[in-house]
């Protein structure tokens, strides 16, 4: 685990300080034009389904996660989220808990990632992140390495909207597939 977390800070201090460097005017070389020009946060709503044995515990899949996105290269953001995810436990789970003295309704994680962002054409961008989910609450998961590869579109109007798979492991592996509708400001 320590080691994944500093493998995380050292790519975050490497790219950041990559962006210190400005041109002899005092300005940096990239205009903004497109999603990808300019660094952004984004707020986001998130939702989704497991995809498989854990579909016994849990079905469903909703949280929220902020991301920051600094441009690495034309069209390329290097991306940083974390956010706050839920797995709302089944009736049978809980029933199941219930009976080992334990009343817990779901599972609460806390994911942080890293990724790289690709702007396709002007909206349309591909990405891969990978990180840790931090489990907070829940009497059968622990923290897992995470990756997530997606797809999405961002609107002129801040408006994002993507859809990835993301897969959780250790000992084991939580699969699932999400929906995030964000705001970039």
């Amino acid at each position: 685990m320590k080691k994944i977390l500093f493998t995380l800070a050292a790519v975050c201090g490497t790219v950041w300080g990559s962006f210190a460097q400005t041109s002899a005017s005092g300005t940096t070389s990239i205009i903004p034009s497109s999603p990808a020009d300019h660094a952004q946060f984004s707020f986001g709503l998130e939702g989704g389904v497991t995809l498989n044995h854990v579909r016994g515990n849990s079905t469903a899949i909703w949280g929220a996660s902020v991301k920051y996105e600094l441009p690495i290269a034309t069209k390329t953001l290097f991306t940083i989220s974390a956010g706050y995810t839920y797995l709302p436990y089944t009736s049978f789970e809980k029933s199941f808990l219930k009976a080992e003295g334990n009343n817990s309704a779901g599972a609460s994680f806390i994911p942080v990632k890293v990724g790289i962002k690709y702007y396709v054409s002007h909206g349309f961008f591909v990405e891969g992140q990978a990180g840790v989910a931090f489990a907070v609450k829940g009497p059968n998961y622990k923290t897992s390495f995470a990756w997530s590869p997606g797809v999405g579109y961002t609107f002129g109007n801040g408006i994002e909207v993507g859809a990835r798979f993301e897969n959780w492991s250790n000992s084991g592996a939580l699969n699932q597939a999400n929906l995030r509708l964000a705001y970039r400001f």
